[in-house]
């Protein structure tokens, strides 16, 4: 094959003209993304509820709290596993893919783009054609390299840039908000189940006792001791527990149910779980969380969907610059250079080499408003994310401040639940005391047991009340979560 080679006759006419475009491509351009201000927010001095000076702010990570709340590693796996087989968080992962590539796509308008084009051709042209009996046959060979940029003058592609950026960080942000909500909710589904085995453990417990009074009481009849009316009241008594605890056995196998779809077990998995295979540890009281101590101020900080709210105001905005910066002229620059001959071993001759350098500009004239329109539809739109951000803070406030609430009203109504077991199970006592002394009728015993096993459900539900509202308190003030970085 025939060496290459240009001599300096050749390389100067074609470098020249590409050198003269460098100044030009270096052009900065002018923004027309309006100057963005974050809207005002007016926000209290500190939190209006005593209940925030009794939770205690502990220095542990997310995972230990989780399992000093659940009193077991259980939730902790139970979580792991939806976050990972959740068909939600799955689609996020996409969407994340697809902001990333966006961003790749915008930055890549800021460099010139470069092609190779070749041609390989044989012509025979025809005798009868105009001009006459001139047919030949030749061939067209051809190799080089395009070079074409368009200036960005008014912004248009660092407006796309920032507007993408903005994009992804917010589609960043839908993540760790997706994975907070499905953590929560694992955690609310495995308290829900602590709570109903923690319920139907208290029922089976009673129903054994109930039924060794029936047997008692049909003992107390064979001598006399009692009327067969005692005997009827005990047994409609344990009755009414076994009805409670076939209740409680189904809403923990729906409960069950609900928990395995939530963490993305299979149909064939569903089917066979089972209560004993799932055991929980009893419900505590806890009163810690770990995040540290804040002000009202730092939720903006903390909670991922209020940074998406303003990552997505902040992408309307640059978006106005996309629109406003259609309304100038558009300046292109093409450079060619490559080998062009009519024989193929003559391509790459030093005679061969072509070159081209021009330049284009496209300017709208008249386009029936069409280009305006998308200016005020891209002000709209930023006007919509303002309310939206602004929404999106209230919400986040009315969340935390109805979890204090839940607490500290979920604390009070605990305690006293407490006191009214401890006294129930006196009144249990001395009503079956007075009965065996023939102080008074089984009526008594059987409303101090009826009482006494409708307080202690009672206080299962409230444990769980406490228990949800700290899982939706955590949520609410933003998790464990910290800002995500810009990627690059």
């Amino acid at each position: 094959m025939k060496q290459v080679t240009l001599n300096k006759t050749m390389s100067r006419p074609v470098l020249k003209p590409l050198s003269t475009l460098i100044p030009v491509l270096l052009l900065a351009g002018c923004s027309q993304i309006p100057v963005y201000e974050k809207p005002k927010t007016e926000l209290p001095d500190q939190w209006q509820l005593s209940q925030t000076q009794q939770l205690q702010s502990v220095v542990m990570d997310e995972s230990a709290w989780w399992k000093q709340l659940a009193g077991s590693e259980t939730l902790n796996q139970l979580i792991d596993e939806a976050l990972k087989n959740n068909q939600d968080i799955a689609l996020a992962r996409v969407n994340l893919e697809q902001a990333i590539s966006l961003l790749r796509q915008s930055q890549s308008g800021r460099y010139p783009e470069l092609n190779a084009n070749a041609g390989l051709a044989r012509t025979q042209s025809s005798d009868q054609a105009y001009p006459m009996q001139q047919g030949a046959t030749f061939g067209d060979f051809s190799l080089g390299a395009l070079l074409s940029y368009e200036l960005d003058l008014w912004g248009r592609v660092d407006a796309s840039v920032k507007q993408s950026e903005a994009a992804l960080k917010a589609t960043q942000a839908d993540q760790h908000t997706l994975k907070l909500s499905v953590s929560a909710a694992v955690a609310q589904s495995y308290l829900n189940l602590m709570a109903l085995n923690q319920s139907l453990l208290l029922a089976q417990n009673t129903v054994q006792s109930r039924k060794e009074t029936l047997e008692l009481r049909q003992t107390q009849l064979e001598y006399g001791s009692v009327t067969p009316l005692t005997v009827y009241q005990a047994e409609s008594e344990l009755a009414a527990v076994e009805i409670s605890l076939h209740q409680l056995q189904e809403q923990r196998d729906l409960q069950l149910h609900a928990l395995g779809v939530l963490v993305g077990r299979s149909p064939s998995a569903l089917v066979n779980m089972t209560g004993d295979a799932m055991p929980t540890e009893a419900l505590t009281y806890t009163d810690s969380l770990p995040l540290p101590k804040s002000l009202p101020s730092d939720l903006l900080n903390r909670r991922p969907d209020i940074f998406a709210a303003e990552q997505r105001l902040i992408a309307a905005n640059a978006n106005i610059g996309v629109a406003k910066a259609a309304l100038f002229p558009s300046i292109s620059l093409t450079g060619l250079l490559g080998f062009q001959s009519e024989a193929l071993s003559h391509l790459f001759d030093d005679d061969a080499v072509t070159w081209n350098a021009s330049a284009g500009i496209t300017a709208p004239i008249f386009d029936y408003g069409r280009r305006q329109a998308q200016v005020r539809i891209s002000e709209a739109q930023k006007k919509a994310m303002v309310i939206n951000y602004q929404q999106t803070i209230r919400n986040a406030f009315k969340e935390v401040l109805d979890a204090l609430t839940r607490l500290e009203g979920s604390s009070k109504q605990l305690a006293a639940q407490q006191r009214q077991v401890t006294a129930l199970k006196q009144t249990l006592e001395l009503a079956q005391s007075r009965f065996d002394a023939g102080y008074s009728s089984y009526l008594e015993v059987l409303d101090a047991q009826r009482n006494l096993f409708n307080a202690e459900l009672a206080q299962v539900s409230m444990k769980l009340n406490h228990s949800s509202a700290l899982v939706s308190l955590y949520k609410a003030l933003g998790g464990s979560w910290e800002k995500p970085k810009a990627e690059a």
